[in-house]
C-alpha cells in the first residue's frame, strides 16, 4: 500500500483500471475509461463505460478514500472504491436527479418531461443535468452538490436582488439539488469565437465585478485559485511531467512576486469569473451562472481568472486564435482597474499566471493524440504572464 502517489494513480486509471473495474459485472464485461479527475491532494476518480452482454452501464472508480454503498478492491499499490452511476456516495441527489419520473414530478409544475441529459458529473464533487419540459419550466438545469444547497439557492437570490443577472431557483431544493433556469443571450466563449470583434466590452466586467453586493462578503469564503498554487502545479506535473521543472519555475516566479504585492481590499467577488460562465447579449453581461464560489475575496482574483481562461482558449479550439488581441485589451483595462482599487499590474499577471498552471492538468485527454502539445502551449502561456508579471514588478521596484 505505499509508493500509490497520485502520478502512480493517473498511470493506472489509464493503463490497468479498465479490466478491474469491468470484472466487477461479469468475467465478460468490458470496460473503457471515459473521463479522468484528477484532484491535487485528494486523489483520482474515473468515469467507465462498461459493456456486458450487450448492455452499457456506466461505473465510478476512485482511489479517494470515501465510504457507502460500494465495492472496495485491493489492487497492487492502493485500493479502488467503485460504485454504479448514479449511486454517487458523496453525491445524495444524484439519484433523484437521474430518474426522469422523479424529475418530472418534483420540478415539472405539471409539464411533461421531454428530455434528461448529463451536462458535467465529476464523482464525488457535483454534477448538473438539464431537464427540458413540454411548457411549464421548460428548461430547467439541475445542479448536484455535496452539501450546502440551500446556501446556493441563498446566493443566487441574494445576486438577483442586487440586479445581477443570474439564473432563478425554479421549485424547491431537494436532496441538495437546486433547479435553475435558464438565462439570456449567448455564451461569452462562443461570442469569442464568433466575433471578429471583441464581442464584450472590459468595462462590463469591472462593472460586474463592481455591481457584486456587499451582503456576500458575510457568505463563507473559499480561497482563490491562486491560493492552491502548489497544489495545482503537483497535478500539472503529474499530468505532463515533460514540463515539472518549467512549471516549478513558474510557480517560484509567482510565489515571489505575489509575497509582497497588495491584493486590494476584500470585497464580494464570484470566484470562478471566466467566459463559460457569462452570457453577452448587445455588448452586455446578460447571464452569470456557476456562483457556487460567490463570496467574500479579492477582485484582481476574478480578473485574473478571466484573463488566464482568455488566453487559454487557444489551446481548445483553432476557432479562437483571434482571441489574442481581446486579450491585450482586457489585460490594460484589467490593470487601469487593479492599479485603481488597492492592487497591481504585477500582482494581476502573477495571479494569471498561477490559473493557468491550474488548467495544464486538463489538456490531458488520453483520446486526443495531441493532448501534450495543448498542454505545452498552455504552459508557455503561464511562462508568458508569469515574464510579463516579473517585468512589471522590475519596473515597479526597480533596484528591487
Amino acid at each position: 500500500m505505499t509508493g500509490w502517489d497520485e502520478s502512480d494513480q493517473v498511470r493506472f486509471f489509464t493503463d490497468e483500471a479498465a479490466p478491474v473495474v469491468a470484472a466487477q459485472l461479469s468475467t465478460e464485461a468490458t470496460a473503457e475509461l471515459v473521463e479522468l479527475h484528477h484532484r491535487p491532494g485528494a486523489g483520482v476518480s474515473g468515469l467507465f463505460e462498461v459493456t456486458d452482454d450487450g448492455t452499457r452501464r456506466y461505473l465510478v472508480a476512485t482511489t479517494e478514500n470515501v465510504h457507502g454503498d460500494l465495492v472496495e478492491v485491493e489492487v497492487p499499490r492502493g485500493r479502488l472504491r467503485i460504485w454504479e452511476h448514479p449511486a454517487d456516495p458523496l453525491l445524495p441527489g444524484l439519484p433523484l436527479a437521474s430518474v426522469p419520473a422523479e424529475v418530472q414530478a418534483t420540478w415539472g409544475d405539471g409539464a411533461r418531461l421531454r428530455s434528461l441529459e448529463t451536462v458535467t458529473y465529476r464523482p464525488l464533487r457535483r454534477a448538473v443535468l438539464r431537464a427540458t419540459f413540454d411548457g411549464g419550466p421548460g428548461q430547467v438545469f439541475l445542479k448536484v452538490l455535496r452539501r450546502d444547497a440551500d446556501l446556493l439557492a441563498r446566493r443566487h437570490r441574494l445576486l438577483s436582488e442586487a440586479g445581477i443577472p443570474v439564473p432563478s431557483v425554479v421549485g424547491p431544493v431537494r436532496q441538495q439539488v437546486v433547479a435553475l433556469s435558464s438565462v439570456t443571450g449567448t455564451p461569452l466563449a462562443q461570442a469569442f469565437m464568433d466575433s471578429a470583434e471583441i464581442p464584450l466590452p472590459p468595462a462590463r466586467i469591472t462593472e460586474l465585478v463592481d455591481a457584486m453586493p456587499d451582503d456576500l462578503t458575510t457568505l463563507p469564503a473559499r480561497e482563490a485559485w491562486t491560493d492552491r498554487i502548489v497544489d495545482y502545479a503537483s497535478a500539472a506535473k503529474v499530468a505532463f511531467p515533460a514540463g515539472a521543472r518549467r512549471i516549478d519555475a513558474v510557480v517560484a516566479t509567482v510565489t515571489g512576486i505575489l509575497d509582497g504585492e497588495p491584493r486590494g481590499p476584500v470585497v464580494a467577488t464570484h470566484g470562478d469569473l471566466y467566459e463559460a460562465n457569462l452570457f453577452v447579449a448587445d455588448a452586455r453581461v446578460s447571464g452569470v451562472i456557476d456562483v457556487d464560489a460567490v463570496g467574500p475575496g479579492h477582485a484582481v482574483d476574478d480578473l485574473a481568472c478571466f484573463l488566464a481562461h482568455l488566453a487559454v482558449l487557444r489551446t481548445i479550439h483553432p476557432g479562437y486564435a483571434h482571441t489574442e488581441a481581446f486579450l491585450s485589451s482586457y489585460l490594460d483595462a484589467f490593470s487601469a482597474y487593479v492599479d485603481a482599487h488597492g492592487a497591481s499590474r504585477a500582482g494581476l499577471l502573477a495571479r494569471a499566471a498561477a490559473v493557468v498552471c491550474t488548467l495544464i492538468a486538463g489538456a490531458r485527454d488520453e483520446g486526443l493524440p495531441e493532448w501534450e502539445a495543448a498542454a505545452d502551449q498552455r504552459l508557455r502561456i503561464a511562462e508568458g504572464f508569469a515574464a510579463l508579471a516579473w517585468g512589471s514588478w522590475l519596473i515597479a521596484h526597480p533596484g528591487g
